[in-house]
């Protein structure tokens, strides 16, 4: 794999008690492999002992776990707030996916562009149909991304 995705949601709570779950993501973040992770995801990064000295924002409850892991805090002026550290890319909530997935694709040395296209993103046992029009600004365009053969327009 290129890149590793930590969804937000109440699993990462459990999923950082799991330690062949806490010794994967250790592997992805010190190979320097692309992460994105967001809300709560960031519990198991605490967990794997890999954000000492990293700048990242979580959902704001997550904040004293981060910051005893070393973290450096961002204060999130919004819940899309975005942060970027290197190979870490985080954000607080669902609100940031659209900036969040920009950035991972574009790490992920992906072209976006044009806007005729849909992601279907599944997250935890919640289902976001990212419509660009609703979620993801008019201009976004991810190529070799198919649309979901059960959600068609």
């Amino acid at each position: 794999y290129d890149g590793l995705w930590l969804p937000g949601g109440r699993a990462p709570e459990y999923l950082a008690h799991i330690p062949s779950v806490v010794e994967l993501v250790a592997k992805f973040v010190n190979s320097g492999k692309e992460i994105a992770c967001i809300c709560h995801g960031h519990l198991i990064l605490a967990a794997a002992g890999v954000v000492e000295g990293r700048t990242c924002t979580a959902y704001p409850p997550v904040k004293p776990v981060l910051i005893a892991a070393g973290a450096h805090w961002v204060e999130p002026d919004t819940m899309s707030t975005t942060v970027v550290d290197g190979n870490l890319i985080t954000a607080p909530t669902y609100e940031g996916h659209p900036e969040l997935l920009r950035h991972f694709v574009k790490a992920l040395g992906g072209k976006i562009s044009g806007s005729d296209k849909k992601i279907l993103f599944i997250c935890g046992v919640t289902c976001y149909y990212l419509y660009t029009n609703i979620y993801v600004a008019p201009t976004l365009k991810i190529e070799g991304v198919s649309e979901c053969p059960t959600h068609m327009s």
